[in-house]
């Protein structure tokens, strides 16, 4: 990409001054900073643009130097210069142009943090199947879950070392807890300000390890979470418990997310909130009629009464005995779906009685 006038990316003019250039990089940049467009490759080059429009501008030698070698309908080709411009540079000149920390503006991802600066990084996610019974789907409720995770080890708080053994000055940064990086370009000598690798951006380097945690800065440990599983829940959703998750020394708690794998719903089927249960019944049953025990989701059971007639395919429903609706209130029906048994051998005098039926018109359709 070539970058183009500072003048023009930014909307100013060529007499702008200092607090007006600030002010349009600063609304620009707020408009296409990553953290705002996650996964937007243009707005990333719209905004290395715009910052390195800035670098140029907000510098008096580099913005002379533009002036005396650009002209007034657009300034000279910076391919080069824009070409080793990363997105890392232009969140660092972002932050360091406003004077914020990590944590001003979003999660700053790749943003060096200075010195006291607090945790920035997130620890990783917990992700764990669970399969839950049908009254746990059906009601909802507490689930305890046990989970193995890194929390801070608690002898040195998270930081890896034994602070009573004291520090000593970090040499890479000279205690600053930033370094400096120069790249000299056709326009003049470009800084980036990054987080000293070497002592985290603290500026002091520990003179001994935690013996609890050995420098890791955290420990594994088990613990029992209560969830509370939502009523009508189904196989394929998910509950995220924010800040269960992981939580090394240095970071911010990741989080626990359940996916709910499958849901023993026994003699049913589901049909949205609704419970199905097959109940096949006689010839004899279902002409005449009769009374039948069903099971319910509690395990205990329901009585229902076929009328007389009843057909292949009828459906009694029992109001209010299904699933719990999950974005709602009440629960759905347990649908009771008729099948009728025709056997298929038959006795003698089971034969004689049906031919003897067959014979009235009331067994005919039609």
């Amino acid at each position: 990409m070539t970058a183009r006038n500072p003048y023009e990316v930014l909307g100013v003019p060529r007499d702008a001054g200092t607090d007006e250039i600030k002010k349009a990089y600063r609304k620009a940049a707020m408009e296409c900073h990553p953290d705002r467009n996650p996964g937007d490759r243009a707005a990333e080059e719209r905004f290395k643009e715009i910052t390195l429009a800035y670098e140029i501008l907000s510098d008096p030698d580099k913005r002379a130097r533009f002036d005396r070698f650009g002209t007034a309908d657009g300034g000279p080709d910076m391919s080069d210069v824009f070409s080793g411009f990363g997105l890392d540079d232009a969140i660092r000149s972002f932050m360091d142009a406003f004077g914020w920390g990590a944590g001003g503006f979003g999660s700053m991802s790749g943003a060096g943090s200075g010195r006291g600066a607090g945790p920035s990084a997130s620890g990783p996610d917990i992700e764990v199947d669970v399969d839950l019974a049908l009254q746990e789907a059906a009601h909802g409720g507490p689930r305890e879950i046990r989970v193995k995770r890194n929390e801070p080890c608690p002898a040195c708080g998270g930081t890896g070392h034994d602070a009573a053994a004291g520090f000593d000055e970090c040499r890479e940064c000279s205690g600053a807890g930033r370094v400096r990086t120069a790249r000299r370009t056709l326009l003049g000598t470009f800084q980036s300000v990054s987080g000293c690798r070497a002592c985290g951006g603290s500026g002091r380097i520990a003179r001994k390890k935690c013996a609890s945690c050995r420098g890791a800065g955290s420990e594994q440990v088990e613990r029992s979470i209560s969830v509370e599983v939502p009523a009508g829940i189904s196989e394929g959703y998910s509950i995220r418990l924010r800040g269960q998750g992981d939580h090394p020394g240095g970071t911010v708690p990741g989080d626990l997310v359940l996916h709910v794998r499958s849901v023993d719903y026994g003699p049913f089927s589901r049909s949205g909130d609704n419970l199905v249960y097959p109940l096949t019944v006689s010839f004899p049953d279902a002409a005449l009629g009769s009374g039948f025990d069903i099971p319910t989701v509690e395990g205990g059971t329901r009585r229902i009464d076929l009328p007389p007639g009843t057909q292949p395919g009828d459906v009694v429903s029992i109001r209010g005995a299904g699933m719990g609706r999950l974005r709602g209130r009440g629960r759905g029906d347990l649908e009771v779906r008729i099948s009728v048994y025709v056997p298929r051998r038959l006795s003698q005098s089971e034969k004689k009685a049906l031919k003897e039926l067959a014979g009235s018109g009331n067994f005919r359709k039609g």
